[in-house]
């Protein structure tokens, strides 16, 4: 479900410095009964560190319910974004399974090199040039261990540095509550020998909050080709995953507040092909500690450090790892009830080594990396209420690229007696590239049968850059029914491709540019006394073309989800939903097909709280059994990977 307003949001960051003690001088705070530091529950991540209700935003952000997406019976972040306006998931990619890759699009950018991932704070990107780590990162996690999901849509460079040229998907894991059942056990079981299993203890005890999650999934996809064909071999779209979350918060004193979070993956999925099937493997560790530290009424600061290491194949084969380390110093400045500012530094150290053990040449192992240094400041400013401007500055300097200077400003204005909102934003980021696309280093891969793969890179290359525009209004039209209608418009210039020669793979900075424009419509709206029946409707209409006039790859020029739900009697929910895509192009270079078809798939669930401890679900899923290709094969357009069809699942959670 789309939460539009007052959604309790964790936010980024909830703290950081004005620009005046970023250069030394000590401002005189403001008198004790004008302004406190304390921050508001209600933030958005779109104003990292400046606590910022959604409704006074000017950038375009979606706060996604998660308690209400579970009772719909959507437990997966993959399947949570189809719902998001501007947003086109699906899971899947070649091997169409959970696990593999999730292709997200937003507003007709795709893969990971147009949008970041972040997890408590910690920035999921890679050196790899592949989009890969983003990709894969979003096909595994599940909503079990989130308490916060968002999606900022547009260029977010000012905010959250490189990688988001497309936006950023923000997420936290959830903070313990007593308010909450302190254990609560989830188990579902269905179609292709699906099981989904999940624990969670949660609770405070004085001034310590705890929350725990172990989540277990495996699924066996029948992978079929569209000539009718299912791969050879057992097993071949087995998918598997063990996921654990930890966080804890204490409350040291009143001005002082320690947060640790930790998460681990390992998961596993085979590979299906006409040729036998490959597994592949992956491990992932994410841990994140901050102190934040209320120095005065006005003055609120911040040191976040974090670790994310992730390991694919685990040394078997062709393999890669990737070591993240992040250090943010962070503050905020209320100087009177009208403005205030944030700023800080921070630190990214980013380390990608691949290698194969196929080669016994020494140039197998690559190693790449990259430290970016940034200073970032954003101002707030509120002249008359109902109306929230921001302009957000950030300066970024790394091994592998000069200076790059990024900027934001948006604005929100509320009237009509608070039921309209306009709003508008305009932004910029990049893309860099990784130290071994613009070295003059030669890499031999894994021996694929026609002799060993050779990437060479391009000291030539340049950073992509992309400039965002959007606007919009809300409007309440009638009590709890609201319309939202956002235009936008995104421009990358120099996007970073991999290109083909005969001696091997090589890089560049593709000629021309890539536009993405359209518009982004949002219909929810409920009536509590009649069965407590709701509804939400989201189509996106987009025209995302190169200046050579192509689309661009991997992205829809129209997609569509919904869902209407009913509870027709004490306990019992159920509903319909919807998802939709349609002129969908394939991803880049495939030789067979550029065009994808369209299709549809509706999803009926159920859920009835027999008490407060026991609830039951059960979801049909392509409940029309649609089939519709994935993605397209290299070869073959006849072995191009379609749908798995329908599918029923069914289970209960106990809590206590």
């Amino acid at each position: 479900m789309i939460q539009e307003n007052h959604a309790p949001l964790g936010g980024a960051f909830r703290t950081i410095v004005p620009v005046l003690l970023l250069a030394g001088v000590c401002p005189v705070a403001p008198a004790a009964d004008e302004v406190s530091a304390e921050m508001p529950a209600i933030t958005v991540s779109a104003h990292a560190g400046n606590a910022l209700a959604y409704d006074r935003s000017g950038v375009s952000v979606t706060v996604l319910d998660i308690p209400e997406l579970k009772k719909e019976g959507i437990y997966t972040a993959a399947e949570a974004l189809t719902t998001v306006p501007g947003v086109y998931s699906l899971s899947g990619g070649g091997e169409n399974q959970r696990g593999n890759i999730c292709n997200v699009v937003i507003r007709g950018l795709s893969s990971g090199d147009s949008f970041m991932p972040m997890i408590d704070g910690m920035r999921l990107s890679g050196l790899s040039g592949s989009g890969i780590l983003s990709s894969n990162v979003m096909a595994r996690t599940n909503l079990f261990d989130l308490g916060t999901l968002e999606v900022l849509r547009g260029a977010q460079g000012a905010t959250y540095g490189g990688t988001s040229m497309a936006g950023v998907i923000y997420m936290e894991t959830p903070k313990g509550s007593s308010d909450k059942p302190a254990v609560s056990i989830f188990n579902e079981g269905g179609s292709h020998d699906s099981y989904t299993g999940n624990i969670t203890t949660q609770g405070e005890q004085d001034d310590l909050a705890w929350f725990l999650s172990s989540t277990y999934e495996h699924t066996n996809n029948d992978i079929t080709l569209a000539d009718g064909r299912k791969m050879p071999g057992k097993h071949a779209g087995r998918y598997e995953n063990f996921a654990q979350a930890l966080r804890l918060d204490y409350q040291v004193n009143e001005e002082t507040t320690l947060t640790a979070t930790y998460r681990r993956e390992d998961a596993s999925y085979h590979y299906g092909s006409l040729y036998g099937v490959s597994p592949y493997t992956f491990r992932t560790n994410l841990v994140t500690a901050k102190g934040e530290v209320k120095l005065s009424r006005a003055w609120t600061s911040s040191l976040m450090a974090g670790y994310y290491g992730s390991d694919y194949m685990l040394g078997h084969g062709w393999y890669s790892d990737l070591r993240n380390v992040q250090l943010e110093w962070r503050n905020a400045y209320r100087w009177n009830k009208n403005n205030t500012t944030t700023a800080g530094f921070s630190w990214i150290r980013n380390q990608y080594d691949v290698a194969s053990v196929y080669e016994t040449s020494d140039r197998n192992t690559n190693s790449n990396l990259d430290n970016t240094y940034g200073l970032f400041a954003e101002h707030h400013y509120r002249p008359v209420d109902g109306w929230d401007n921001s302009l957000a500055l950030r300066l970024d300097r790394s091994s592998n690229f000069d200076s790059l200077l990024n900027a934001r400003l948006a604005s929100s204005y509320r009237f009509n007696q608070q039921r309209t909102r306009l709003f508008g934003s305009v932004g910029q980021s990049y893309r860099a590239p990784s130290s071994f696309q613009h070295s003059n280093s030669v890499y031999h891969g894994a021996d694929y049968g026609y002799g060993p793969t050779i990437y060479r890179g391009n000291p030539d290359i340049d950073c992509a850059k992309a400039i965002s525009f959007d606007v919009g209004m809300e409007h309440e039209f009638i009590l709890g029914h609201s319309l939202s209608v956002t235009l936008f418009l995104t421009r990358m210039e120099d996007a970073i491709e991999t290109v083909f020669a005969d001696e091997g793979y090589t890089y560049r900075n593709a000629a021309g540019h890539q536009t993405a424009q359209g518009v982004e419509i949002a219909l929810t709206g409920g009536w509590n006394d009649a069965w407590d029946t709701g509804y939400k409707l989201a189509c996106t209409l987009t025209s995302p073309k190169t200046s050579d006039d192509r689309q661009i790859p991997a992205s829809a020029r129209q997609t569509w989800s919904g869902d209407l739900h009913t509870s027709p009697l004490e306990g019992l929910t159920t509903g319909i939903g919807l998802t939709a895509a349609a002129g969908r192009s394939n991803f880049e270079g495939n030789p067979v097909a550029t065009k994808l078809d369209a299709y549809y798939s509706l999803r009926w669930y159920a859920r009835y709280e027999v008490n407060e401890h026991l609830t039951l679900h059960a979801r049909v899923e392509n409940l029309t059994n649609q089939k519709y290709v994935i993605e397209s094969a290299w070869d073959s357009a006849a072995h191009s990977v379609i749908s798995a069809g329908i599918s029923l699942h069914g289970g209960c959670t106990i809590s206590f």
